[in-house]
């Protein structure tokens, strides 16, 4: 029965995507707009963590400033299915018509590419991050680190679409020495970090509240010296993707007491600079995932930020 459930999950999927493989990109945009706009009224549970989330990170916000960035954030919910579907098209002539460089991204990603440095490339739940998935292929031929999707056929499937643009996915499930080898050759490698990490994270303050906070990204950068740089994707009302690229530096091992310290210090930099972000844009972060699912005292033996 099971089988059967994922196979039907799998062609309904296979269904909707098909007619964004030929839509213009606009088109698309108007597409998963008018979708949230008729899911809206009935996602009453997903509204509902929306709003409490929001509650916690922006308490100075009044009930119906609440309300209208939830409102607002379903919306760019809309804009991200839409991105998310059409993002296998992504190509050069794509990136000329609607992607911006913000500040001095630019100047950073060329610097770090001409220095052939291996990059930690982070990324959270913020923005348009599919689209980002697929720039770092295209761009970089880099590597993504992905959770498998439980439908057997749609992870196949959603894994071989994102492939397409050229990037190689490494599945969680992976031995880390695979990530750390191909960062010493100088390969880019992307890390979705902003999950609950439950009992194997840290506790890291992110949006007033606590965050059991992977350590991932920081700890391959100290076993291999390479760079981190935080990606963000961020969406205008004319439709452009704003590239705001973070440079969060080498880990200098001297200035710390040990590895523990280190990684610390740059999980807590890593998440800080997010946040950063998110106060700049709300609505574009994912308030509907479940980030603080993990509380303190649910596992004695985590850290804890002093």
């Amino acid at each position: 029965m099971k089988m059967f459930t994922n196979f039907a999950s799998y062609i309904f999927v296979k269904f909707i995507y098909f007619p964004f493989k030929f839509y213009s990109y606009e088109w698309c945009l108007s597409v998963g707009k008018f979708v949230i706009k008729v899911f809206y009224p009935l996602a009453k549970k997903h509204r509902k963590i929306a709003f409490d989330n929001i509650s916690h990170a922006f308490p100075e916000l009044s009930e119906e400033e609440k309300l209208e960035l939830v409102k607002k954030h379903f919306l760019h919910i809309g804009v991200l299915m839409a991105d998310s579907l059409y993002a296998p098209r992504v190509d050069h002539k794509w990136l000329e018509k609607y992607a911006v460089y913000d500040d001095d991204s630019l100047e950073i990603e060329k610097r770090t590419r001409e220095n052939g440095e291996g990059v930690v490339l982070i990324s959270g739940h913020f923005g348009s991050w599919e689209l980002l998935v697929h720039y770092l292929g295209y761009k970089f031929q880099g590597l993504g680190i992905y959770k498998k999707i439980k439908n057997p056929y749609i992870n196949k499937w959603y894994k071989d679409v994102r492939e397409a643009s050229g990037i190689e996915l490494v599945s969680t499930e992976e031995p880390s020495s695979i990530v750390a080898k191909q960062l010493k050759k100088g390969r880019w490698i992307g890390f979705g970090a902003d999950q609950n990490a439950g009992n194997v994270g840290i506790f890291v303050n992110f949006l007033n509240r606590p965050a059991s906070t992977f350590q991932g990204p920081a700890l391959m950068a100290y076993l291999t010296g390479a760079r981190m740089l935080l990606y963000s994707f961020v969406k205008d009302k004319e439709n452009k993707v704003h590239i705001r690229v973070k440079d969060l530096g080498v880990i200098d091992k001297k200035k710390y007491s040990d590895k523990k310290e280190a990684i610390r210090f740059y999980t807590e930099l890593w998440t800080k600079t997010l946040e950063e972000e998110i106060k700049k844009f709300p609505e574009q972060y994912f308030w509907v995932h479940r980030r603080w699912k993990t509380k303190p005292g649910d596992f004695p033996e985590m850290e804890y930020p002093e």
